[in-house]
């Protein structure tokens, strides 16, 4: 028998995976330093010490398989997803109209603004077309994490929650068609070009509607149950994450739309516990670090300039929007401000619109796929702190009600 037969053989081989758990354990320590200390979201933590410890920071985490955290990113996001579309009540815009017609002209302007200074950044106009509907997306992972630590509850917080979900769906429609547009000029036939987004979004349409279905017939049977329930979700949850990518489906639509399909066939809205659960929640801080290791600030060595304009023109657009018809959608001046601002953030969505489409076309990832990314590196580290900020100006956390 020799050494090696039962010592380990050095240098050791780490697997990836052990240096993710050290990891989550630094992170949720930092992130407990900033809510009791300087009452900061817990999210800055964990994405913060993902990006300094991962490779676009010290390099102390290597790279991880794409293969490691993307499941975790994508069962993750489908968890808060289905949260926020639970908890939005589709309703609310015929009472309102205002409220459709603000998250459109807010959706619109983004898309335009950003476009047009790409272009004028000398941009192609297809490259550009997919970088502005990207940049529409307000990141579901923290306005739904960030409104549930803060505990926030209001007019505010509820125009929040509905219109990040609006801005997701469009963030995904408008993405799929420049991206078939860019497949258009490769040189792909017009059939390919024109079916694959109608594929992509009707069939994402009808598997969240299979899986809203699902889920109330379940519910029905279980629904005093939560402890069962909670699994059984958490599972329906996974299973539909993975069949939408294995039938090359868009996740994000899926369990989003499930999420609004639910609460639309129900008058009341119904609570969950955040997450679903505690393994929901472990799920959900991994994300936030897995985010955080794949966060690249290369984009400021390549464009410093165009990352800020693109920063500053996205959130112009933004608050602008909901000012304009603030008025007329029933809110005041102040409120319309802390909206225009907590729409801001961009994360989890983003990021992987941005990484699909450099999988797909790496010219668009080794070039303004870099300014993009780091866009989201910013906005996902200063975007919680905009959220809990905007929420409290509007007075609808608990320690800032009257």
């Amino acid at each position: 028998m020799t050494w090696s037969a039962y010592l380990p053989v050095w240098p050791l081989e780490i697997s990836p995976a052990l240096w993710l758990a050290l990891t989550l354990v630094v992170a949720v320590l930092v992130g407990e330093v900033l809510v009791r200390q300087l009452r900061l979201p817990r999210i800055v933590g964990y994405i913060g010490i993902g990006v300094l410890l991962g490779p676009g920071g010290l390099g102390l985490i290597p790279q991880l398989p794409a293969t490691e955290w993307r499941l975790v990113i994508d069962l993750a996001l489908g968890i808060l997803l289905f949260e926020l579309g639970s908890k939005v009540n589709l309703r609310w815009l015929k009472a309102n109209p205002w409220i459709a017609g603000t998250s459109l002209l807010e959706t619109v302007a983004t898309f335009v603004v950003v476009f047009l200074l790409l272009t004028w950044f000398e941009v192609a106009a297809v490259t550009a077309a997919v970088v502005a509907a990207i940049a529409i997306a307000t990141s579901p992972a923290i306005v739904v994490r960030t409104v549930t630590e803060s505990r926030a509850q209001g007019q505010v917080t509820d125009r929040l929650l509905l219109m990040t979900a609006l801005n997701c769906i469009y963030a995904v429609i408008f993405h799929k068609l420049a991206v078939a547009a860019m497949h258009g000029q490769t040189g792909v036939s017009f059939v390919h070009t024109a079916l694959q987004p109608i594929y992509l979004l009707g069939g994402s349409a009808l598997l969240a509607w299979l899986f809203g279905i699902t889920f109330e017939r379940i519910h029905h049977y279980l629904g005093h149950h939560e402890e069962t329930f909670s699994f059984v979700l958490f599972g329906m949850i996974a299973f539909a994450t993975i069949m939408a990518s294995t039938l090359k489906l868009s996740p994000i639509l899926v369990l989003l739309v499930a999420g609004l399909v639910t609460r639309y066939q129900r008058k009341r809205t119904r609570t969950f516990p955040p997450h679903f659960g505690s393994a929901g929640a472990v799920l959900v801080v991994l994300m936030f670090i897995a985010n955080g290791l794949a966060g690249d600030l290369n984009g400021l060595r390549y464009s410093l300039l165009l990352v800020l304009l693109l920063i500053a023109v996205r959130t112009i657009a933004k608050l602008l929007s909901v000012l304009a018809l603030a008025h007329y959608s029933g809110i005041g001046v102040r409120q319309a401000m802390a909206l225009g601002l907590a729409l801001v953030p961009m994360s989890s969505v983003a990021l992987l619109l941005t990484l699909d489409t450099a999988a797909t076309f790496p010219d668009f990832g080794s070039g303004l796929g870099l300014v993009l990314m780091s866009c989201i590196v910013i906005l996902e580290l200063a975007g919680p702190i905009v959220v809990q900020k905007a929420l409290q100006i509007a007075g609808e956390t608990p320690d800032k009600k009257t």
